[in-house]
């Protein structure tokens, strides 16, 4: 750690692309093949002074076969917007494979050598997604060591986990669409909600665990699927709406099933004033919009009844409109 800082992971020059397009398991076993033959020669002769070239060899394989499946796990894990509790690493593998990719970067920079960049990404991904995990209270399935404790998440680790490049990220600051401290980055509830509304979001899965944080169309259409108080009616992909019923009572509702920036609803045929009470955002009568026909042939409305719109904050605010039109 030289100057006293904590050996830097996420790699800028990997920015500005998913994830998954970066990690791609050729690329990773490719680094992991090289960290092998880079290091077998100096660890064997530290272990037992031999440099015979087929026992080198056969050094570099072993590590590649035990390194293998759990570096395709942590990728696994890693880049899967959602929990898995099926993924797991033993704690003493994940070392040995953490231990592997700290070496193989010592000994690059000595050599003045290509760095195992990828694997040293991956790793600062998994550490996000645990710290995030962690933050709302969930077990990760891979609690990977952490070796910074930092309060927030800084630039480069909010473009990594969104897939945005480091200017996106740098401007959203100095718009002030989330607070940053300089040396604190931005508090983890912040991130989270700026972060949920980014298409990129490799782990927007977190928000849904919660009542209080921010969510979107995406994320409220899991959780109808799951919900006892609706029932799927139908899509209407040419809108990208997914249309429910309230499984009490003939309300429905409709939902921008594929939103990532929020979770906009239109409710036909309500009283505003049952609603307008619970915490909904931007709550509008669109009776009278352009769109308003068309909206009301794909819902099947006649052409007197009315239509609202609003956008939905939160998981709690959700739980409490689905319990009022369910009454």
């Amino acid at each position: 750690m030289p100057n006293g800082r904590p050996l830097a992971l996420l790699q800028e020059s990997l920015l500005g692309k998913s994830a998954t397009e970066v990690l791609t398991r050729e690329a990773l076993i490719a680094e992991l093949e090289n960290a092998g033959r880079t290091l077998a020669t100096p660890l064997l002769r530290l272990t037992d002074a031999s440099d015979e070239p087929e026992r080198i060899d056969a050094n570099a394989i072993n590590m590649l076969e035990r390194m293998r499946e759990p570096l395709m796990t942590l990728r696994s894990w890693a880049l899967v917007n959602e929990p898995d509790a099926a993924l797991t690493i033993d704690p003493a593998v994940l070392e040995d494979f953490i231990h592997l990719v700290a070496m193989a970067r010592s000994l690059a920079d000595f050599h003045v050598a290509p760095q195992p960049q990828r694997l040293m990404h991956l790793i600062g991904l998994a550490q996000v997604r645990t710290r995030l995990e962690a933050h709302v209270g969930l077990t990760p399935a891979i609690n990977m060591p952490l070796l910074a404790k930092t309060m927030g998440l800084n630039i480069v680790e909010i473009s990594a986990v969104c897939g945005l490049k480091l200017t996106t990220v740098r401007n959203a600051v100095s718009r002030r669409e989330m607070p940053y401290a300089k040396n604190e980055g931005v508090a983890l509830d912040d991130v989270l909600d700026w972060m949920v509304q980014r298409s990129g979001f490799l782990y927007s899965h977190i928000n849904a665990t919660t009542l209080e944080r921010r969510i979107n169309g995406r994320l409220v259409n899991e959780e109808l699927k799951r919900s006892k108080a609706v029932e799927f009616e139908r899509c209407i992909s040419r809108l990208r709406l997914s249309l429910w019923r309230m499984r009490d009572g003939e309300r429905r509702l409709a939902l921008n099933a594929e939103g990532v920036r929020n979770c906009v609803l239109l409710l036909p045929a309500i009283a505003p004033e049952l609603i307008a009470d619970l915490g909904l955002e931007q709550l509008e009568d669109r009776s009278d919009d352009p769109a308003a026909s068309m909206h009301r042939e794909a819902l099947g409305l006649s052409s007197g009844e009315s239509l609202w719109q609003c956008h939905v904050p939160t998981l709690g605010v959700l739980e409490t409109l689905l319990e009022r039109l369910s009454q």
